[in-house]
C-alpha cells in the first residue's frame, strides 16, 4: 500500500464529521500499523473487495463518539447504546462510500461491504499479515480517534 493511497480516506473523514456531525477534525500523526489491538472503545469495520482488497477500521474513545454521536443525532447520548452502534456503522459507511469515488477516478473501482461494529476495551480486528496498514490520528479539540486503512491492490 502506497502512503498517497490513504489521502482519500483523510478527505472522506474530515469531510464526513464536517458534514454529518459539525465537528472540524485535525489530522495528526500517520503511522503504520503493528499489531491488531485497537486502543479505543468502539471500532466500526468495513471491508474492500475488487481492484483493491481490505478493510477501513474507524476506531473511537466512549466520550468521543457519544459526543460525536451526539451532534449527528441532534440528541444528548450519554451512554453506548444501539444508536451509538448504528451511527459508528454509517460512519465507516459513508468514509469507505466517499473514498470509492475518489478512487474510481483515478481507475481503482472496488466493492464496499456492510460495516459491522465492535466494542469494548482492547478489542482486536484481526488482519492478514501480507496487508500493510495505515492509520491517521484526527484530533477534535484534546480528544482524538483513529482510522486504520488496510488495502492491498490485487496486482501486488
Amino acid at each position: 500500500m502506497k502512503a498517497e493511497t490513504i489521502n482519500p480516506f483523510i478527505s472522506a473523514t474530515i469531510n464526513v464529521f464536517q458534514t454529518m456531525a459539525g465537528v472540524e477534525p485535525t489530522k495528526g500523526e500517520i503511522y503504520i500499523k503493528q499489531d491488531d489491538k485497537m486502543t479505543y472503545d468502539i471500532s466500526g469495520v468495513i471491508g474492500i473487495a475488487g481492484k483493491m482488497q481490505g478493510f477501513i477500521v474507524l476506531s473511537f474513545p466512549e466520550p468521543l463518539v457519544l459526543e460525536l454521536v451526539s451532534g449527528f443525532l441532534g440528541e444528548k447520548k450519554t451512554h453506548m447504546s444501539k444508536d451509538v452502534v448504528d451511527a459508528v456503522g454509517e460512519f465507516v459507511n459513508m468514509i469507505a462510500g466517499s473514498s470509492k469515488r475518489a478512487f474510481a477516478e483515478q481507475g481503482f473501482k472496488y466493492n464496499i461491504g456492510i460495516p459491522s461494529v465492535i466494542t469494548g476495551k482492547n478489542h482486536i480486528i484481526n488482519r492478514p499479515s501480507n496487508v500493510p496498514c495505515i492509520g491517521v490520528k484526527f484530533y477534535i479539540g484534546e480528544q482524538h480517534f483513529v482510522i486504520e486503512v488496510a488495502l492491498k491492490s490485487r496486482d501486488e
